[in-house]
């Protein structure tokens, strides 16, 4: 194999020849498209992983030549380009641009962290997180780029294997990427399938053919030039089994013919090809370019399904691994419709004995309608409440509640495994974004029950233990923390009024009460993130008064680390119609 310090001098010329007749004679032809990119570097052409271990001086030096590689292409192809050192990023530099290409990554968000079982054994391991859930500026993200910053935030876009050379097949040629808005016309060669992705025939139905049509993506790999840069392929399984997703093409690697190379997720899209233009084809530059131009255009598209854990199988998955004798094969077969993801394990998919039990199907939205069905007739409240939990994202205190969230949802439920084994709605049909959780929170950015970090801080709400309220003490408080799966931590405050009484959200300059002021304070090490969340109020009279009532929460995101107490501040006064107390300072430590 060729070294990547010492490519023959002949091929080095001719290539770079041939580059700069087609790259002059493209440039003057090329209509620029309007488009502010900004691309984020900070990977070099030289693998980490390699054999030869690159100093640091020549790490920074092929990081820079690659910086200055995309910056020439991405100019080439579009009017506004910047270019940032992945350790300058921000989050809210990327407001300014149409698209964000990351092929570096940012300075850490969220902090890895370990968590301990009661013998204290590891338990979990999370990675680092850079960038928030709320991140959704169209972005491209370029090979293991993908997984690192995607994997805190629930991107399907996961590290299968760091194993992709320089073909791509499997390749679905309609996709918009090879069609414009700049011309490419794909040179196609018959290749022999690679013996890894025929090693998996076994998980598989369909013949996997002894060749493939591919297309050279790259002039160089890993596979054939000493510490070149991989590649990395996702996942195939699960993902597209959310309306939020799409794959475009395989690629030569040493996982299944059907791994993803090129694959969106929302409004990020994968390129897991890892070469900079030096060593691109022309044609895949070409492509590129449309890919970039492709994400842009989708502004406003979201994340809805979010793979927090890439470990965790799905329903395919587990089917083909475990059917390999008939004995397996009829054990599989029987309960495959029962199968769920065990959140309190690592071994994957379980029965679920309460589906089974009901003869519903796991992926079968009735199966809710069955739990809600139960819940309003009290026939075995704790196995529909199981069920409720276990495969959506909402928290209600009543069967109401549930059935009318249901019924407003059902036409647009779809189930997805990658994602956790949870029933959640398309969006593209609704226009209705506001939250009707029992714990009635403020501002909804998503749909009610399509918000991960929401559920895991209204079932940590739920299970707060309150103390008794009566017309003497009719407020009652208590706080606790959650670590989310995105890596941020929620301080949660539950409040439970005696029925009857309220206090004050908002009062009017012409009204005496006193307003209710919540504030949750952090120990040194953590920043908060985004405002304090809020209740939703109803009005109360006519001079623009508003109040809270019943059983609701506050609560606050922040990122960081730290041993000391969270404190939550708490100032109110309690009436009813016809007496009002003295206002309560409360302050609540955890």
């Amino acid at each position: 194999m060729n070294n990547i310090y010492s490519k023959p001098l002949v091929i080095f010329l001719a290539l770079l020849i041939s580059y700069s007749f087609v790259s002059a004679q493209n440039r003057s032809e090329i209509k620029k498209e309007s488009l502010k990119v900004l691309f984020v570097g900070g990977s070099a052409d030289i693998s980490p992983y390699g054999s030869n271990k690159p100093t640091p001086e020549d790490k920074e030096a092929s990081v820079q030549k690659r910086m200055e590689s995309f910056k020439n292409l991405l100019r080439t192809y579009f009017t506004d380009v910047t270019v940032l050192r992945d350790r300058d990023f921000k989050e809210e530099i990327a407001d300014g641009f149409d698209v964000v290409i990351m092929d570096g990554v940012p300075p850490q968000r969220v902090p890895l962290y370990t968590e301990k079982d009661d013998k204290g054994n590891y338990k979990v391991y999370k990675n680092a997180g850079f960038l928030s859930g709320d991140f959704d500026k169209p972005t491209l993200t370029i090979a293991d780029v993908s997984d690192r910053i995607g994997r805190r935030i629930g991107l399907k876009l996961d590290w299968y294997c760091l194993c992709l050379d320089a073909h791509a097949y499997n390749i679905d040629k309609s996709h918009s990427i090879f069609k414009g808005p700049f011309k490419v016309t794909l040179t196609i060669e018959e290749l022999p399938t690679p013996k890894n992705a025929l090693s998996f025939q076994k998980y598989y139905k369909e013949i996997i053919p002894v060749t493939q049509q591919m297309w050279r993506v790259q002039t160089h790999g890993y596979m054939t030039t000493t510490d070149f840069r991989v590649g990395m392929v996702c996942r195939p399984w699960g993902f597209t089994d959310s309306p939020d997703t799409e794959v475009i093409s395989g690629g030569v690697s040493l996982k299944s013919p059907d791994a993803i190379a090129l694959g969106r997720h929302g409004n990020f899209f994968h390129w897991g090809f890892a070469a900079s233009p030096d060593y691109m084809t022309e044609e895949a530059k070409v492509v590129f370019a449309n890919a970039v131009h492709y994400i842009a255009k989708l502004n406003g598209e979201k994340v809805i399904a979010r793979k927090y854990d890439d470990r965790k199988s799905t329903r395919n998955e587990m089917f083909f691994v475990y059917s390999r004798s008939p004995q397996d094969s009829a054990l599989m077969s029987e309960n495959l419709p029962y199968l769920y993801m065990d959140k309190g394990s690592r071994a994957g998919l379980k029965i679920d004995e309460d589906a089974k039990s009901l003869g519903v199907a796991t992926n079968n939205h009735l199966i809710l309608d069955k739990a809600i069905s139960m819940l309003e007739k009290g026939e075995s409240a704790d196995v529909a409440q199981r069920i409720l939990d276990r495969y959506t994202l909402v928290t209600f205190s009543s069967p109401k509640g549930y059935r009318d969230w249901y019924e407003k949802n059902k036409a647009d439920l779809f189930f997805t495994e990658s994602g956790g084994f949870y029933f959640l709605i398309n969006p593209k049909s609704k226009s209705d974004s506001s939250s009707d959780s029992n714990f009635t929170t403020g501002v909804s950015k998503t749909i009610y029950g399509n918000d991960y970090s929401l559920m895991q801080i209204e079932r940590a709400a739920r299970a707060i233990e309150m103390g008794e309220t009566d017309n003497l003490n009719p407020v009652n408080a208590a706080l606790t923390l959650v670590r989310l799966d995105n890596g941020e931590i929620a301080a949660v405050a539950r409040v439970k009024i005696e029925e009857g009484f309220h206090i004050y959200a908002k009062v009017s300059e012409s009204e005496p009460y006193i307003e209710t002021v919540a504030d949750f304070v952090a120990p040194d090490g953590y920043t908060p993130y985004g405002e304090i969340n809020t209740p939703s109020s109803v009005k109360y009279g006519e001079n623009g008064t508003f109040i809270y009532k019943g059983d609701f929460i506050f609560y606050q995101k922040f990122t960081g680390t730290g041993t000391a107490e969270f404190k939550f501040k708490f100032t109110y006064q309690s009436c009813d119609d016809q007496v009002c107390m003295p206002p309560v300072e409360r302050e609540l430590c955890l």
